[in-house]
């Protein structure tokens, strides 16, 4: 599976576009940006723990409490602009959480600029290995890089059939203490957050000879040079500099391939996806390169941007931002068997547990743990900005979490759901502190808002509400994972606990046929925004089934609607809705929005466009194209429930579903012709296709170790 590109990307340090015509490379916490130019090779240098902003601050308004009551208050009497007022003065807080920012860049200036042909860009997805070549004057140069997870290394190799010449640089836009260039090493330094440092640390080894001129390398008539990069932060080491020039030492770049090789293989290859479409081929197998690349243990989760940015202050912090985009990273990672890449998702989740519990104490007084829609790499999990439809959303939280109970269902790990029970605990006992009853005797929280929309009510716009549909769904599904927690622990579920779960309100059907997005039947602002959020019911949950056909076709309803008016004009909006249509059935309309998307919001380097680059989109495709294969509702398993004419033949390999067992199918011409499963622990489950050329029966048990082969 190789990726084509048609030419370098532009090194203008003007064109900020070119960013997403580029190659990326990563080994989880270190990442590289590789633009192929033949003349200047420009390389942008990417260290998941360099975050500007102090950690553990106290942010929260130390007003909130004093005015939560009157806020209430001003929401239950109807005077919603008063109470927006209020909660704009005693909930923001003061300043905002860290910022990813760009580590810096590493240039290779190649003095011979001669006529350019024979070009070509590769990203060789099987073995994570990026390649340019060319020729310039007859001489055919071959460059070649990977990020190493074993070695933690990023290794860049140059070799030609004539001598060639070049200077090695590294650089950072701005904010650099220091640039050492000795012998055959670059050292880059800079003391950041008062008390951390960053450290970039480049080897050169050259059959070429070496001359270090001020913060330089320069390399005359070489054959074959190989570039050695570390780069690390006090996050994770005390002496960043000392662990950097231990790492690039040493190295044999063949068997340093060799080993890099090895390990990424013995995670890409566990699953599999080969379908009449070379295009939906290549993005899935992206995506699951780029969560490889991106989310390794030891590392932090993807962020917006993965570990990929080319700014100091990039769009939106480049944060976790988690009202939809981190949780939306991670959708498909435990279909796709990428267990492997999720205990950063986990180690994140327990710093925002840490500050939650504070920040709840601080802000409502209550019990348990709360997050707002936004985090860094510290957890710091406070309302993060003063943009009231977004900020004020205390359900981020809870929304990760149920991450922890997929996780169990996926594969019976009971250890693991012993170990992060309190975390599923916490986030009920917050809901339980400060959720009340509205006058329908249905538990509501107030304030709250529908992420990110507003509504109108008496002509003015309006954010904040009494309680909003994707909040009980949520809700709904937090208090259920959690019951199902304890029973699998041998444990029962707080009375009140199940209180709330048998009182949360239920989907209404509004008054033009959609799923209403607000308790009450409000009239949208922005009948096409790109949040969905009244469908989380649908999808990531599965509360909205065929079962009730009424809600099934108000689901459907939503979506035109938004579409009708303009929404899925960004990348990961569009991926959202192909995992809706998927749900719906509607295997046509799910390619239909996959095409668009395409043509509209993904890079000829293969990025998801928000704009800018936003890599949720990527992961969101992978997890819309499972959906159209696969679906696991009311523990059934129905396989093609939304298969179409453009993935008419297919096999997928190596997919995880729930109950510990691994499955692997085949279809042709739009019907299944084999199935094969093979359980890990005992399991009972129930296949279904309606599009099937073998015999399927329904219920089957398979004993751990044993396989159940189905075939034509």
């Amino acid at each position: 599976m190789i990726l084509n590109y048609d030419s370098y990307a532009s090194n203008n340090p003007k064109d900020k576009e070119a960013f997403n015509d580029a190659t990326l490379i990563g080994n989880g916490f270190m990442g590289a940006t590789i633009y192929g130019h033949p003349y200047k090779e420009k390389v942008i240098l990417n260290e998941d723990s360099f975050w500007l902003g102090k950690k553990n601050r106290k942010r929260e308004n130390k007003d909130f409490y004093k005015y939560y009551p009157k806020i209430k208050e001003l929401v239950n009497n109807n005077q919603i602009k008063e109470a927006e007022r209020l909660l704009k003065l005693a909930s923001f807080s003061s300043g905002g959480e860290a910022i990813y920012s760009v580590a810096g860049r590493m240039e290779i200036d190649f003095l011979d600029k001669g006529e350019v042909s024979s070009y070509s860009r590769t990203l060789n997805l099987d073995d994570a290995i990026c390649n340019v070549s060319y020729e310039i004057n007859g001489n055919k140069i071959e460059r070649e890089a990977f990020a190493s997870y074993k070695d933690m290394v990023l290794a860049f190799n140059i070799k030609s059939e004539k001598p060639v010449s070049f200077d090695i640089t590294l650089d950072k836009e701005k904010l650099v203490d220091r640039i050492v260039a000795k012998d055959d090493t670059i050292t880059l330094t800079y003391d950041y957050n008062k008390k951390d440092k960053l450290a970039i640390v480049a080897k050169v080894v050259s059959d070429g000879v070496l001359e270090s001129i001020g913060q330089n390398i320069c390399v005359k008539d070489s054959i074959n040079t190989c570039i050695y990069l570390a780069l690390r932060t006090t996050f994770y080491s005390k002496n960043p500099i000392a662990f950097c020039k231990k790492k690039v030492n040493s190295l044999d770049y063949e068997a340093l391939k060799l080993r890099h090789i090895e390990d990424y293989h013995s995670i890409y290859y566990k699953s599999s996806l080969t379908t009449s479409s070379k295009k939906i081929n290549e993005l899935y197998a992206f995506a699951r390169y780029l969560m490889i690349s991106s989310s390794r243990k030891n590392s932090n989760p993807a962020n917006l941007q993965g570990i990929w940015c080319q700014d100091i202050f990039p769009a939106w912090d480049s944060k976790f931002t988690i009202n939809i985009n981190l949780e939306m990273n991670y959708w498909f990672t435990l279909r796709s068997n990428l267990l492997d890449c999720l205990p950063p998702y986990f180690s994140l989740l327990k710093r925002i547990h840490k500050n939650g519990k504070r920040l709840s104490k601080k802000m409502y007084h209550a019990n348990g743990f709360c997050a707002f829609h936004n985090s860094d790499i510290y957890g710091d999990c406070a309302p993060q900005d003063k943009y009231l439809p977004a900020t004020y959303w205390p359900l981020g939280g809870a929304w990760l979490s149920l991450m922890i109970y997929d996780y169990y269902t996926y594969t019976k790990d009971i250890k693991f759901l012993k170990k992060y029970i309190y975390i599923l605990n916490d986030s009920c006992r917050f809901f339980a502190n400060v959720l009340e009853k509205n006058e329908e005797g249905c538990y509501v929280l107030n304030p709250s808002l529908s992420p990110e929309n507003s509504y109108i009510l008496d002509g003015d716009i309006c954010h904040i509400c009494k309680g909003c549909t994707m909040d009980a769904q949520i809700l709904d599904d937090l208090f259920s994972y959690t019951k199902y927690a304890y029973k699998a622990l041998n444990k029962k579920l707080p009375l009140e606990f199940e209180d709330i779960l048998a009182n949360l309100p239920k989907n209404k059907i509004s008054q033009n046929k959609t799923i209403c997005e607000w308790n009450d039947d409000y009239t949208e602002a922005e009948p096409g925004h790109r949040h969905i959020s009244m469908l989380y019911g649908l999808y990531p949950s599965s509360q909205i089934t065929e079962k009730d056909k009424e809600l099934f076709e108000a689901a459907k309803n939503t979506i035109d609607r938004r579409l009708s008016n303009g929404g899925g004009h960004t990348g990961w909006s569009k991926a959202w809705i192909i995992c809706f249509y998927a749900r719906l059935n509607q295997g046509e309309l799910a390619y239909k929005t996959l095409d668009e998307m395409i043509e509209k919001s993904i890079s000829k380097g293969y990025l998801d466009l928000h704009p800018p680059f936003q890599i949720d989109g990527n992961f969101g495709i992978a997890a819309g194209i499972n959906e159209m294969i696969i679906r696991e509702v009311d523990d059934c398993v129905e396989l093609l429930p939304a298969i179409c004419e453009e993935l008419s033949s297919g096999e997928l390999k190596g997919i995880r579903i729930k109950g510990d067992a691994i499955l692997d199918i085949k279809w042709d011409n739009m019907k299944l012709t084999s199935v094969d499963i093979k359980a890990n622990k005992d399991i009972k489950l129930k296949l279904k296709c309606k599009n099937t050329s073998i015999q399927l029966k329904g219920s089957y048990l398979i004993k751990k170790g044993e396989k159940l082969q189905i075939a034509e």
